[in-house]
């Protein structure tokens, strides 16, 4: 297991259990070392027939394990601890990311071109870096209220509960860069807590951006909680929109969509 990759070690043989970090290849020009991903990863257009190793949450690990890779791409949160033990038993060499901010998500997309020496992917990651520089230094002195759930409990137009990020989590500092303050930031109940309308009621959100693409929310979701929270300023102001959730919970290059989007709508210049 390694801590980071070193830089020009250039594995051939990649196999990713991590939808972000495989998106991330794909974007960066680096997918063609990929020999297998999850059952949750992108697909690759030009690979379509790439093995599929599982869910993140149920990775197959024999079949990881027989394919003989130089790499395994395996992430804290999505893979199940006992199979990140099993593939370090069997000697396979694992980078292990588990990034809670963007700098740290920053971190880990140097850390992958550097792997292969790409002046073109590494001049990509440049450019989000700059990007979080300015953003950094160009916070506004008043944060727009956010709510971004993650997972729904209960159908969408009679819906019971939602999940959604709290502090100490990606999505968390990537609102707060962009801007924004998560209303469910300072939650106790875990990183990823189950709130009810009451809750979200207290924390009087300006914005509730409903993720889709790999998430389920939609027009009706919004319906249902235009209803069940008439008096909530987002719904008061028209302001729920449905957003790529990659871009709000894959940490990686998702990151550029984000940077140049969410500024503008969370300050209301878009």
């Amino acid at each position: 297991m390694i801590r980071t990759p070193e830089p020009g070690s250039a594995p051939q043989r990649v196999i990713s259990l991590v939808p972000s970090m495989t998106d991330s290849m794909v974007v960066l020009g680096l997918d063609s070392y990929l020999v297998g991903v999850s059952a949750a990863c992108p697909v690759l257009a030009s690979r379509a027939d790439i093995p599929r190793m599982g869910s993140p949450g149920e990775p197959r690990t024999a079949d990881v394990i027989r394919c003989k890779p130089d790499l395994v791409l395996a992430g804290a949160e999505i893979n199940p601890q006992n199979a990140i033990d099993e593939l370090d038993r069997a000697g396979l060499r694992l980078w292990v990311t588990s990034p809670r901010t963007v700098r740290q998500s920053l971190s880990d997309l140097r850390d992958l071109v550097l792997m292969y020496a790409s002046d073109t992917a590494l001049q990509s990651v440049v450019w989000l870096e700059r990007s979080v520089d300015w953003l950094e230094g160009a916070r506004p002195e008043t944060n727009t209220r956010v709510f971004c759930p993650r997972g729904r409990e209960g159908p969408a137009d009679r819906p019971q509960a939602w999940t959604t990020a709290a502090g100490d989590t990606y999505t968390d500092d990537l609102i707060s860069l962009c801007g924004g303050e998560n209303i469910f930031s300072k939650q106790q109940d875990g990183r990823y807590p189950q709130v009810g309308p009451e809750e979200i009621k207290a924390g009087a959100p300006e914005w509730i951006l409903l993720p889709g693409e790999d998430f389920s929310f939609s027009e009706k979701d919004a319906a249902g909680l235009e209803r069940l929270l008439p008096d909530v300023p987002a719904v008061r102001n028209g302001r729920i929109r449905q957003v790529d959730g990659r871009m709000m919970f894959w940490p990686g290059w998702r990151l550029g969509e984000a940077v140049q989007l969410l500024p503008d709508l969370l300050q209301g210049t878009s």
